[in-house]
């Protein structure tokens, strides 16, 4: 993979810092996991059908096949958000971000595995960076608890549907402007998301202001720009760096909540996000020199 254009960088940052303000955000709300995800999904994909106009033909230009992992990648963007939001709410942020930060491991395998990615030195440099910064943030309040045990293991799957919605949109990403597949991706995600919350019975309209908020909230930062500029940078750079800069989440999150609601930041969490930022310079300079 050639190395991408300069411009890809300003997405992927634009992403990492939308998409890190999903779990402050979810505790807006108090919604099921799975009704929170369909309106979240629902809302977005509107939101990108409306910019996405004409390109929207293009969707009728994919094969079955790739019709399929179109809506295989949004069946694991719905598992994966449902998980995550239901993560964050029965265990604690750090243990959410703990677990989930497996992912970029989780990914790496499984890009190596499907699309040839090369796992670099600098990339498994910038991983273990990465996870020692996070270990570091969230060791004062990490813990295993039977409590927070149920959030934790929703945590650690939900980073298996993180890589399993790269994997299956990849190769249908490549193929498409970044506004017709996500605006595809988020409504397959809706409708397993819709189903989900049918099959378990759950009132889907009788929700209050503040869930509608969160609803909205959640539609427009961390999916319509958060996830769609993930996406945006997923046809140029490998799957494995970007799951690996989500590394930096914690740090933008902490700050957001330090800004936003006045949450004191311990010592231990500027160890923390120096190491968090060694691991993003790490990878960066990994891709503007273009090793593979």
């Amino acid at each position: 993979m050639a190395s991408p254009p300069r411009y890809v960088y300003a997405f992927l940052a634009i992403g990492l810092v939308a998409a890190s303000q999903s779990g402050n955000l979810v505790r807006v709300g108090d919604a099921h996991p799975a009704v929170m995800a369909a309106w979240r999904l629902l809302l977005a994909s509107l939101i990108m059908a409306a910019l996405a106009g004409p390109r929207l033909r293009e969707l009728a230009g994919l094969s079955r096949t790739e019709k399929w992992l179109a809506f295989l990648a949004g069946a694991a963007l719905s598992a994966h958000l449902m998980t995550w939001i239901a993560a964050v709410q029965r265990t604690t942020v750090a243990n959410a971000a703990i677990f989930f930060s497996t992912n970029p491991v989780i990914t790496a395998i499984a890009a190596h595995l499907i699309y040839g990615e090369r796992i670099t030195l600098r990339l498994f440099a910038s991983v273990v960076l990465g996870l020692a910064g996070v270990a570091v943030i969230g060791l004062d309040d990490f813990h295993l608890s039977a409590e927070s045990a149920s959030g934790d293991a929703f945590s650690l799957l939900c980073s298996f549907f993180f890589t399993a919605y790269f994997m299956f949109g990849k190769r249908v990403r490549a193929k498409l402007d970044n506004r017709a597949y996500v605006t595809a991706v988020y409504g397959s995600a809706a409708l397993c998301s819709f189903a989900a919350a049918a099959a378990l019975g759950l009132p889907v309209l009788e929700q209050s202001a503040r869930n509608w908020l969160c609803f909205v909230l959640l539609a427009i930062i961390p999916t319509s720009v958060g996830h769609t500029a993930l996406n945006a940078a997923l046809r140029y750079m490998d799957a494995s760096r970007i799951s690996a800069a989500t590394l930096s989440e914690p740090v933008l999150a902490g700050l957001v909540a330090w800004w936003a609601w006045g949450e004191a930041a311990r010592p231990s969490a500027f160890a923390g996000y120096s190491l968090i930022a060694c691991s993003v310079v790490v990878l960066v300079w990994d891709e503007f020199r273009g090793v593979r």
